[in-house]
């Protein structure tokens, strides 16, 4: 980074847009950036610099940092809402009752078993426990405990 104290021009390399489209530079001293090739050749940011105008934006733009950082914090909520909602849209989450019979995903209970051939679903196991919504435990048809905890993302109704 170079500083120009006497025109007060920064100059750094062209810094990549947040999500919000502000610069981090911006967000941390609440001004734009003069690119280095402004600065060696011609351009209307150097052509028409005014040293007075350019040390009063300065003051407003340090008086206004806290409001820029506050919108950046209201877009950035706004878009993790948005994340959320688009990949809760693709995940079902299936609600079980204590005894009901469910099959269990063969990728989940073992990653190592993969395969065309193998079978997507074992099972049936029963729902011993609800744990929370969305989590349970499960026990063989025999009665024995199955060991962890499971998601009902990965678990499905099984019918008789």
């Amino acid at each position: 980074m170079v500083r120009r104290t006497a025109k007060h021009i920064m100059v750094l390399r062209d810094k990549p847009r947040t999500s919000t489209r502000e610069t981090p530079f911006k967000l941390a001293y609440g001004t734009e950036v003069m690119l280095p090739i402004e600065v060696g050749s011609p351009s209307h940011r150097a052509i028409n610099f005014d040293e007075i105008a350019n040390e009063e934006g300065l003051k407003t733009n340090i008086e206004l940092i806290d409001e820029v950082q506050d919108q950046v914090v209201v877009k950035m909520e706004r878009y993790k809402e948005k994340t959320k909602e688009h990949f809760s849209k693709k995940s079902i989450v299936r609600n079980f009752q204590v005894g009901d019979l469910v099959l269990r995903d063969t990728e989940a209970s073992d990653p190592t078993n993969t395969g065309k051939l193998i079978p997507k679903w074992e099972g049936p196991y029963k729902v011993k426990e609800d744990l929370r919504p969305g989590t349970y435990k499960l026990m063989n048809m025999d009665g024995s405990k199955v060991p962890n905890t499971w998601h009902g993302l990965i678990l499905r109704k099984f019918y008789q």
